[in-house]
């Protein structure tokens, strides 16, 4: 039996909040503080990398570990368990049209699911065509672990007359391996900050049901359920519901400011707001 446990490096940067995050990823009691203390100073210094944890000896052997720090992740693995310690190295970045083929191959294996309502997949040169119009605007993030892309997020306008410029629509993809980690949530998360401040109003997530993974995110970020429409999509022998989610991202001045392009935000703000998820 092994147990996996993903520790994301982005929590680690403040000790304080790591010791909570740790004790609430390995499932362990708060009152192991100095062994978290411990295995906090242990994993960055350590920084990004994979262990395979599989018995004290082992562990003493191989990494050399104190007593505290061997207790933690024992306790954490259970009898006769090894622990696997996954460090998320992903990194965030702005996409361009030169990334349509990695792109590509992410979202190729949901056109044969409801998640998207493409019958077949675009080529390279529409899939660039698509990133350079978005990016003109909105944010387009790509997400990359050794030097591949595994993930990209991007939002995009909602509807195209004049009235509708505060409202934008959230789209996320992740390659199958890497789902179930909770970065799809992170590019989501920081998505609707780069479009706050921006200047956009409301955020939208459009869902083909059932989804319920999606459905999860929506919720677990704040986003409201705010209409079905019913069989509204075709594919895969069967029709389909969308649900409709929105989420408040700021005052509803009258009048609105205009929505600032993405390329024209402060830079620094802009990098603060990466280093936030990433």
């Amino acid at each position: 039996m092994v147990k996996t446990f993903y520790i994301d490096c982005s929590q680690l940067r403040d000790k304080a909040a790591a010791h909570e995050y740790l004790a609430r990823t390995l499932a362990l009691p708060a009152y192991y503080g100095r062994n978290l203390d411990a295995l906090y100073d242990c994993l960055t210094a350590l920084g990004p990398c994979a262990l395979v944890l599989s018995g004290a000896e082992a562990l003493r052997r191989e990494h050399g570990y104190g007593e505290k720090i061997l207790d933690t992740l024992l306790d954490a693995a259970g009898d006769n368990a090894a622990l696997r310690i996954q460090y998320d190295d992903a990194t965030v970045r702005f996409a361009s049209g030169s990334d349509a083929d990695e792109l590509l191959s992410v979202y190729a294996p949901y056109i044969e699911t409801p998640v998207t309502f493409e019958y077949t997949c675009p080529t390279a040169a529409e899939f660039a065509a698509r990133i350079r119009e978005i990016s003109a605007v909105y944010p387009y993030l790509v997400l990359e672990s050794e030097g591949h892309i595994i993930g990209y997020a991007y939002a995009h306008r909602a509807r195209e007359r004049a009235a509708y410029d505060w409202l934008a629509e959230l789209s996320v993809y992740l390659h199958p391996a890497h789902t179930g980690r909770g970065l799809g949530k992170r590019l989501y998360a920081l998505l609707l900050d780069l479009l706050t401040m921006q200047g956009i109003k409301t955020a939208m997530g459009c869902v083909a049901a059932p989804n319920p993974a999606s459905e999860a995110l929506h919720a677990s970020l704040g986003f409201t359920l705010v209409g079905t429409s019913q069989c509204s999509g075709y594919k895969n022998g069967r029709w389909h519901d969308v649900l409709w989610y929105e989420k408040p991202l700021g005052a509803y001045d009258v009048p609105p400011a205009p929505v600032t392009p993405i390329g024209q935000l402060d830079a620094g703000a802009v990098q603060e707001a990466l280093g936030r998820y990433f």
